[in-house]
């Protein structure tokens, strides 16, 4: 059976956290929850603060950042954490991060992300198994033996090793996806829809042989969100994720060509390319008022949103989701609201209910 998990939303200016949703989320058989890192969002404060409020579900990091946080802070952050759930609760799921947080916010060098992750997961390996850090990399390192080294001998996280830490990786483009099945318990794509894994599976074969030793689809995990957004009206369900397809269509070749939609981001990039806005284009703004806008929303086939959304009454949500059920993941987070919002979503939980009847879940009491 799938699992199924909620989480908070990243784009969200306050750390209001859902609480009740969460909460009945667990209530209806969820099996975890996870946090995350937006612009500000810091995720192992959060994944803490609903350690202390489940008492069944998992809890895990969807994403943290490995760019600014040393490995040994991390170690010390999911150690701690599963000693307070009491073992065997804790996932941790990493990304690459971005030039802009990287360069822009921490300060540091964006440098080679796919050997900072090689870095960063070697480092959290030793530290979740109770050794000393002592790794040499080029991007991340523990003891550091750079200039003005003063020999520090390699030294261990104290707590106790209770039970393992699944790592899981987030990764869009092919040689990370590769990376996240040779060295990962699993995979967290930013993108899904039903009828893709193959477009995925030679990636995640090429990552397998690397690691050796059997290592296969068949215990290795892959969690992945689907949005929703509840309105009788269908149509009016769509627009806010056709505005988000528009927006950023360019970073979305890839998911688009393995949904076979070849094309579609040259169209609609080309389509709003001479639009000046004042406000914020990134995410629409002034941007919205313009005709050509408007048309480039209309290229967007609705069939493409139906079957990468869940969208309508909550009746129809019910039925959409179920090819999302049986697509080649083990994991599906279902997140509500429009992407491009960032004040308070008013949630109709019933909807997250509806989809655990769906997947077979048991209530617990």
């Amino acid at each position: 059976m799938i699992e199924l998990a909620t989480e908070f939303r990243w784009q969200d200016k306050r750390l209001d956290m859902p609480m009740e949703r969460i909460l009945l989320t667990e209530k209806w058989g969820y099996d975890a929850v996870f946090t995350c890192e937006g612009w500000g969002a810091e995720s192992l404060v959060t994944a803490g603060y609903f350690a202390a409020h489940v008492k069944h579900m998992k809890v895990g990091t969807r994403i943290m950042s490995v760019t600014g946080r040393p490995p040994a802070v991390a170690v010390a952050a999911f150690q701690g954490l599963n000693h307070l759930t009491g073992g065997n609760r804790i996932i941790c799921g990493l990304g690459s991060g971005t030039p802009m947080q990287r360069e822009g916010f921490e300060g540091k060098p964006w440098g080679k992300p796919v050997r900072r992750m090689k870095d960063y997961v070697a480092l959290l390996r030793q530290g979740f198994a109770g050794q000393p850090l002592d790794h040499d990399g080029e991007e991340w390192c523990a003891p550091y033996r750079g200039p003005g080294a003063i020999g520090m001998e390699p030294m261990t996280n104290g707590l106790e090793i209770i039970s393992p830490i699944p790592i899981m990786i987030a990764a869009g483009y092919p040689q990370m996806i590769s990376l996240a099945a040779e060295i990962g318990e699993g995979w967290m794509p930013p993108s899904w829809a039903p009828g893709i894994m193959d477009t995925f599976k030679p990636m995640l074969e090429k990552g397998f042989a690397k690691a050796g030793g059997g290592k296969s689809l068949k215990d290795f995990k892959i969690w992945a969100h689907v949005d929703m957004l509840v309105d009788d009206d269908v149509q009016a369900a769509m627009r806010p994720f056709k505005e988000y397809v528009v927006t950023f269509a360019n970073l979305q070749r890839e998911i688009m060509e393995a949904r076979g939609y070849h094309g579609l981001a040259e169209k609609l990039t080309d389509m709003v390319s001479g639009i000046k806005g004042e406000g914020d284009f990134v995410f629409g703004k002034e941007a919205f008022a313009d005709p050509r806008w408007e048309e480039a929303l209309d290229a967007v086939p609705d069939e493409y949103i139906d079957d990468g959304w869940l969208v309508g009454p909550v009746e129809r949500i019910a039925e959409r989701v179920k090819p999302w059920l049986d697509c080649g993941l083990t994991g599906l987070v279902p997140r509500y609201g429009p992407p491009h919002e960032h004040g308070k979503v008013i949630e109709p939980v019933e909807v997250y209910q509806a989809i655990a009847k769906a997947a077979g879940k048991e209530p617990r009491e």
